[in-house]
């Protein structure tokens, strides 16, 4: 191990304290393979001073982990502070070209750690601000919202019964439906979230927050039968929806972006 491995882990105080440090520094040198040199760097710090860096960054990696968890994190500082601190004060943010902040990746790492120590309900409130942040970050979502906010009109003006009922209607780049095990869209969440199966559609728009919307069991249904390879009129009868009723929701998903209309099935 290099003297940085030692530092990040005496900052995080989980494998290796100041303590055992100022205890022991032969042992320690030999365990992690240091040279004199090193040992002598680290053992001229002070105590005062590691005590002080380790604070600040643990607190920088709550801020990281809130970025993607913002009511999550809100609510465990309000009612769960141990765990939070528990996690920050023990691990470091871990590093990834594919995302240089590191929210995704300490959010994830973080509701690994809660789970069981934090309630279910909150855990899944957590699953979800985590999904809304991605899709908030995922390039080709961008990509596809900004093509739907110049086009979007357009496509909405060409859209009649027929149209879906021919075409073949696909969830979009810009869409996410998730399925939790407890009700995040409740009024008292993440206080309060009742333990009530529910599905959410993340749609990503452009330059506006993602939005959620909560789905009923048939519109759940019916979007997952949307996956390309359907006529609208075939994915309706599909999703166990009559022609009118299964026509009226298509052009109403169809017309708020939560679907597209492709040219052919996909098979």
């Amino acid at each position: 191990m290099t003297v940085v491995d030692v530092l990040a882990a005496l900052l995080t105080g989980a494998p290796l304290t100041v303590a055992e440090l100022r205890a022991d520094p032969e042992g320690l040198r030999r365990r992690y393979g240091l040279s004199a040199e090193d040992l002598a760097l680290i053992s001229r710090v002070p105590d005062a001073a590691y005590a002080r860096v380790a604070g600040d960054v643990a607190e920088k990696h709550r801020v990281v982990i809130a970025l993607a968890l913002p009511g999550t994190v809100t609510e465990v500082l309000a009612r769960h502070r141990a765990v939070l601190l528990e996690y920050v004060s023990g691990t470091v943010r871990p590093a990834h070209p594919d995302d240089p902040v590191g929210a995704v990746r300490s959010a994830t790492a973080f509701l690994e750690f809660a789970e069981g120590r934090l309630p279910s309900g909150l855990l899944a409130f957590g699953r979800f601000e985590l999904e809304r942040y991605r899709l908030g970050l995922d390039e080709v979502a961008v990509q596809a919202a900004r093509h739907w906010y110049e086009t979007g009109r357009q496509q909405v003006a060409a859209l009649d019964a027929e149209a879906v009922e021919r075409g073949v209607p696909v969830v979009p780049a810009t869409v996410v439906v998730i399925d939790l095990d407890h009700d995040v869209t409740a009024p008292g969440a993440p206080g309060t979230v009742p333990s009530v199966p529910v599905s959410v559609a993340l749609q990503r728009t452009w330059q506006e927050p993602v939005r959620a919307f909560r789905l009923d069991s048939g519109t759940r249904e019916l979007l997952r039968k949307c996956d390309g390879t359907r006529t609208g009129e075939q994915a309706a009868s599909a999703a166990g929806a009559g022609p009118q009723e299964g026509g009226a929701a298509l052009l109403a998903l169809a017309r708020s972006g939560l679907l597209v209309m492709a040219r052919n099935p996909v098979r």
